[in-house]
């Protein structure tokens, strides 16, 4: 094929930059001035917000999924139920400055996603989970925890590597 007919064949959409529009041709970046003050207000934000008493309803709907499942009722809806939850919950952590609350809860929503029921090893899995959730907000752990949260989240990644294959 010519290059004349591999260019009439082929057409090229450029979509719109829509944040260069706004922000103007030839910004090299954000002015590091207002990077500071944005990360200023981020920080105010999460100082200003108890993330313990906000999730406090997410810990009690974790806790009575688990104690369902644990009773082995409906356990497919309340792995489900579990998963919803823990996946909120472990987006928002990071955010209010809780790493180990997004860390546990990926590991869990990992460790549950796809599973229909649990045997009793499973659910102690699941428990440790949420025993370390529950750990880290009620004691308010911030950052990653130090070696002991570090510890934590080692332990329990292990234990889901060892459970589910690399490629889920």
């Amino acid at each position: 094929m010519s290059d004349e007919k591999a260019k009439s064949a082929v057409e090229v959409i450029h979509p719109p930059n829509k944040l260069r529009a706004r922000v103007g041709p030839g910004t090299k970046g954000m002015d590091p001035q207002l990077l500071a003050k944005a990360e200023e207000a981020v920080v105010k934000v999460q100082n200003s917000i108890d993330f313990a008493a906000q999730v406090a309803p997410d810990l009690a709907k974790i806790a009575t999924a688990l104690q369902h499942i644990s009773k082995r009722e409906e356990q497919q809806k309340h792995l489900e139920a579990m998963f919803q939850v823990v996946h909120d919950l472990r987006g928002g952590g990071t955010s209010f400055g809780y790493p180990l609350v997004t860390q546990i809860g990926s590991l869990l929503c990992k460790y549950i996603e796809h599973r229909e029921d649990a045997d009793d090893g499973e659910i102690d899995v699941i428990r440790a989970h949420v025993d370390a959730l529950r750990a880290v907000v009620l004691s308010k752990l911030k950052g990653d925890g130090g070696a002991i949260g570090q510890e934590i989240v080692k332990g329990l990644h292990k234990i889901v590597l060892s459970q589910v294959p690399p490629t889920e």
